[in-house]
């Protein structure tokens, strides 16, 4: 039998279920492959009962769509484990043929409706643990987006009123992009009304479709009011051919709107006059519409703003009305560079030098740095502390310096005091700003995590053992652990033993142990020792017993050491000095359960 038959009947099923199910019996596609379905209703038994349930559609009744919903399935079913794309003229194989071929299930299964209560149940139900089972369902890497009798639950539960479970399903859809989603979308889309929800529904219209045709952004902006408009400006600002349309919307937009398309524009060069007539007239209105903008004379109008308020600031620097909006303006200028807002950093950053540090690190990971952005930093660099300083000026080196120029420059805040003199230093409390300079560095290393590139070209190799051998930790790992490479010499060796000295003053995560199996380290026998400090400091609860159960097994030991390393634990956790939330009897009777011949896994 020719498969085209059934693909027809299929997809005359799957548009009857989206637009009404008493369509069914109107359309003559489903009806002329059901009567070439008859034909070959003998030659198998789910072609028989194919037919059969199709016959019953187009009986009199009054709710058809469980029926349909059921044909689909096994439709499904057929397609997909036993016949060829639609058109292709393949026969139907027999029975014995589809045993023989090995299809893996996840292609074919049909979920039951059994299967599916959970997540059912957790897309429209109220209460505790519907994240999990949602969280679960979309790990399991199932179709679920797909099925029929689903979609439309997903589209209820961006509704939600838990607002992180509706956004888990939000990007569930958004990653997924199921094609099938739209029609029911759009269909439920109502820019008149003023739900969170519809606002939800437009942008995974906007992402599903790859972008709209601007009758779509401009009717929406008419009918809509408050965050779906602005969401609809933006999304149409995004558009660089909807330039032109952004320009009309200027001259006829009104309050927050206006921001919204002041804040579309800000993202062309050529728009400078518009934006910056209408920043000069309001400059707190429009702040957050050119914040980040990445154009000089935005950073311009940012700089002049802080300029104007710094005399009033300068003297008044305990004013909680002056701080907040200096914050606001360094916050917007996050992004942005110019001659004018570089000279602000020993000004006006001074005053909120906190808010500056963000600042400078957003710009010292966009390498190469300017000549401008350099001559700042080292105009800047006397007035910080010991700790920022090193970071800066390391960082600056890396730009500015060979690699070995720079171990030479740095390293010897690593080298151990010898002798008289560095006693005499320690005592003077020299020791401690070093330390302050040691952890500048370690600081600066961190942003390797996100460009291990960098590290690799501008670290001298030396580095490595000298920063990865230090007797005292810190909390600054990130980048260090990415600047793993095999062809580093002695690379397992040197990281596998800085992972362990670490855990010795953290809690010892799953992939702490896996990197330190993958490392091929052996001996595990205090690599929990930083975690009993905690959970003797915090009390040790059930839940930490269940977690280090979980990953004993990941460490698989023999009996002897998993039992060595629970009887050390219990020693550290049992000399607590907080007694509530506590799981120590329960640690001491597995203890004993392990000693009497339980199995581990069955803890």
């Amino acid at each position: 039998m020719n498969a085209e038959i059934l693909t027809t009947m299929r997809e005359s099923l799957f548009q009857c279920a989206l637009t009404g199910s008493e369509r069914i019996a109107e359309d003559p596609r489903f009806s002329r492959a059901l009567a070439e379905l008859g034909n070959h209703r003998g030659e198998a038994k789910v072609l028989e009962e194919l037919a059969r349930r199709g016959e019953q559609l187009l009986l009199p009744a009054e709710e058809r769509g469980a029926q349909i919903l059921d044909l689909l399935a096994l439709l499904d079913a057929v397609l997909l484990t036993q016949s060829k794309a639609a058109g292709s003229g393949d026969e139907v194989p027999s029975e014995e043929a589809v045993q023989k071929e090995e299809i893996p299930e996840l292609y074919y299964r049909q979920e039951s409706y059994r299967s599916l209560e959970s997540l059912r149940l957790a897309l429209t139900e109220s209460g505790k643990g519907r994240m999990e089972v949602l969280k679960a369902a979309r790990e399991s890497k199932r179709p679920y987006l797909e099925d029929l009798r689903l979609r439309p639950l997903f589209l209820r539960a961006l509704g939600d009123r838990y607002a992180e479970f509706a956004d888990e399903v939000e990007t569930w859809i958004r990653e997924e992009r199921p094609q099938s989603m739209l029609s029911l979308l759009r269909h439920a889309f109502a820019p008149e009304q003023k739900e969170r929800l519809q606002c939800r529904y437009f942008t995974l219209i906007d992402a599903l479709s790859g972008g709209e045709s601007e009758s779509f952004y401009t009717d929406v902006i008419a009918r809509s009011q408050g965050e779906l408009k602005e969401t609809a400006i933006a999304a149409l600002g995004k558009h660089p051919e909807f330039y032109g349309t952004l320009l009309s919307l200027e001259k006829t937009e009104k309050n927050k709107a206006h921001v919204a398309v002041i804040a579309a524009l800000a993202k062309y060069p050529e728009a400078e006059e518009v934006v910056r007539e209408n920043f000069l007239k309001k400059p707190a209105r429009y702040l957050d519409a050119i914040a980040h903008c990445p154009f000089p004379y935005a950073a311009d109008l940012v700089a002049a703003e802080m300029e104007k308020m710094y005399p009033d600031a300068e003297k008044e620097r305990e004013n909680r009305t002056y701080l907040e909006k200096m914050k606001e303006l360094w916050y917007a200028a996050i992004d942005m560079e110019s001659p004018a807002l570089l000279r602000q950093l020993t000004r006006t950053g001074a005053i909120v030098s906190h808010v500056r540090r963000i600042y400078l690190n957003s710009r010292l990971w966009k390498t190469p740095l300017s000549a401008d952005f350099r001559a700042a930093l080292h105009t800047l660099l006397p007035s910080l502390p010991p700790r920022e300083q090193t970071k800066l000026d390391f960082l600056l080196a890396l730009e500015e310096k060979t690699p070995a120029e720079v171990y030479e420059m740095f390293s010897g805040l690593f080298a151990e005091r010898q002798g008289i003199l560095g006693k005499v230093k320690t005592a003077l409390g020299s020791q401690a700003e070093n330390q302050e300079r040691q952890d500048g560095i370690f600081e600066a290393t961190e942003s390797f995590c996100f460009r291990p590139a960098y590290g690799w070209e501008h670290m001298d190799p030396r580095w490595y053992p000298l920063l990865l051998q230090q007797k005292r930790y810190s909390e600054y790992e990130k980048g260090l652990r990415a600047l793993y490479r095999e062809d580093i010499p002695h690379a397992k060796e040197l990281w596998s033993a800085w992972e362990y000295h670490n855990l010795h003053h953290r809690i010892a995560e799953a992939e702490d142990l896996q990197r330190l199996k993958d490392y091929g380290w052996t001996d595990f026998s205090e690599v929990f020792d930083g975690s009993i400090k905690i959970w003797r400091e915090r009390t040790f609860y059930t839940y930490d017993l269940n977690e280090l159960n979980q990953k004993l097994l990941l460490l698989n030991l023999s009996k002897e050491k998993r039992l060595a390393l629970l009887e050390r634990i219990y020693q550290g956790v049992s000399k607590r000095q907080k007694n509530y939330g506590d799981a120590v009897p329960k640690l001491y009777a597995e203890i004993q359960a392990l000693k009497d011949g339980t199995d581990p896994e069955e803890l």
